[in-house]
């Protein structure tokens, strides 16, 4: 499994892979200058039955080593993940057949599909699968190390069946099986060759070739365990960034895109292009230093909440690409508590709360004051990110009809992750990519305030006790868990949450079938998919 958080500040920092082990990774959300030109700007003819897709430059094409997301998903095209994450978290079956979970919910017995075969011919075994284990634990920097964190056993009971034994019990641990298996006979190398190796993987294409600094050529396996793909064949232009990959859509220039940007909709014609939105695991928020008096009130915090026209916030800065929410638990979740209702923008209730905790309006200033004391904060935003910047605008401005005097303050990336690690702020905006395998404890625990990531500060035993009871959870267990879990936090409003954004993968007409993307991985059936 990939690191399991990410905070997310500069958009290029969405390049971490979705596929998280539970927690998030705090991003900046910078945006890219818009229409980066690619080097042919007229669209040449696709020979038939070919679609071209984008990617970065890779630094490598071995998929446990690389950490650039364009080539992560490019690369689930060779390689083959031991099982698939569905877009609600649940997993299904792929080189994996089958699973049983032990009572104790420390060990998975695990049943590999038969007569898989490597892009070479060799089959595919058990002895694969506890390679690929082992060489994640031996890669210092591997994304998927966390797939090794909790393990501590791997037992070969035969040719396709293998036990994996944990050190403790973890709810999500069948979602940490997603990771691409490779072969042992090919990749038990030594030294930095193995970064250079030619891929060879299970997957739905085979590569074939590499035109230096431009692109790859992939052909379709006639091998395939799931049938062989009906696009013959998949030409992976290199492109720099996600604003040049946009505008090569826009010119025909690839056939397919994934994106986060939220503007994607001025790239794409709709007579001739197709649009397959998901909501991603990047849950957007204002985040509140607990150490101040003021934050540590949760009615002031509610009121916080109440304060936000959301929606209307989502329609305007997002046009409409984004989902409000109240917990960090996406609202597609299998762990999701259907029985919340997410609160509504109500100006007034949000003036009642503060009331009733002795606010009153200042004549002289017109805002809220208690004690003499203004009802004053500043609200920390990193100037690259557009949106986040219009949204600090709009909250300032409807905070000020309710009496609270909000500052903004605008600084760079560097800056902005700088303050919220060293916790030098009042409030600020930001978003965490979440991970499937969900764990929240390294934002809400308090064992997480001083060596961990809990940059709020946000310390209450009984959330304490709930993640930890959330954390150990059978899978059978685990909705349970899960729905009491965002319950206390909806009482308690310990992040103002905002938004979970949407993602999209956007093809041409050309290219049609059975397209079912996942945030994971957006080829996940492409053998059905057809070019016309």
């Amino acid at each position: 499994m990939k690191k399991w958080h990410k905070i997310i500040g500069v958009m290029t920092l969405l390049a971490f892979s979705l596929v998280g082990c539970g927690r998030g990774e705090l991003a900046e959300g910078k945006q890219e200058p818009n229409e980066v030109e690619v080097e042919q700007t007229t669209a040449p003819k696709t020979p038939d039955n070919r679609m071209v897709i984008a990617m970065d430059t890779p630094v490598t094409l071995h998929p446990l080593y690389n950490t650039q997301e364009t080539v992560e998903q490019a690369l689930y095209l060779i390689f083959s993940p031991l099982i698939n994450i569905e877009e609600n978290g649940t997993i299904s079956s792929n080189l994996a057949e089958s699973w049983v979970v032990n009572e104790s919910n420390t060990a998975i017995t695990i049943t590999l599909k038969k007569d898989i075969k490597w892009h070479d011919g060799m089959s595919l075994t058990t002895d694969d699968v506890l390679y690929t284990l082992n060489q994640i634990k031996a890669i210092p920097d591997s994304p998927y190390k966390d797939t090794v964190a909790n393990l501590q056993e791997m037992v070969k009971l035969d040719d396709t069946t293998f036990k994996l034994v944990y050190k403790g019990s973890y709810s999500g641990v069948l979602q940490t099986l997603f990771f691409p298996v490779i072969p042992e006979h090919i990749y038990n190398v030594s030294g930095e060759d193995t970064l250079n190796i030619t891929p060879v993987g299970s997957g739905p294409y085979m590569y074939e070739s590499t035109t230096p600094a431009k692109s790859i050529m992939l052909k379709a396996n006639p091998g395939y365990f799931k049938g062989k793909p009906q696009i013959e064949e998949v030409q992976i232009n290199f492109i720099p960034d996600q604003q040049s990959m946009l505008y090569a859509f826009k010119q025909g220039l690839i056939d397919v895109i994934y994106t986060k940007e939220t503007e994607w909709g001025k790239y794409i014609n709709d007579e001739a292009s197709t649009a397959y939105e998901m909501i991603s695991p990047v849950y957007e928020f204002m985040g509140v230093n607990h150490n101040k008096v003021l934050f540590q009130n949760a009615a002031i915090r509610e009121a916080l909440l109440y304060g936000i026209n959301r929606q209307e916030m989502v329609h305007l800065f997002y046009l409409d690409h984004a989902v409000v929410t109240d917990t960090p638990i996406s609202p597609i979740s299998y762990l999701y508590d259907r029985t919340l209702e997410i609160k509504s923008y109500d100006k007034e209730k949000a003036k009642l709360l503060l009331t009733q905790e002795g606010y009153e309006k200042d004549g002289n200033t017109g805002f809220l004051s208690k004690n003499g004391a203004p009802l004053s904060f500043t609200l920390l935003v990193n100037e690259e990110n557009r949106d986040r910047m219009k949204v600090a605008k709009q909250i300032q401005t409807i905070y000020k009809e309710i009496g609270i005097d909000l500052k903004v303050e605008a600084v760079n990336e560097t800056t902005y992750l700088e303050r919220i690690q060293t916790k030098q702020f009042d409030a600020f905006l930001g978003g965490y990519q979440l991970g499937y395998a969900t764990d929240l404890s390294f934002a809400l625990h308090s064992s997480s305030i001083l060596n961990g990531e809990n940059y709020t500060s946000y310390k209450d035993p009984q959330m304490d006790e709930l993640l930890q009871q959330a954390f150990l959870a059978t899978p059978e267990a685990a909705i349970d868990a899960y729905q009491k879990l965002q319950q206390y936090f909806v009482k308690q409003t310990p992040y103002i949450s905002l938004y979970f954004k949407k993602s999209v993968l956007i093809t041409h007409n050309e290219i049609q079938g059975d397209i079912k993307p996942t945030p994971l991985n957006i080829f996940a059936n492409v053998e059905k998919w057809t070019r016309k």
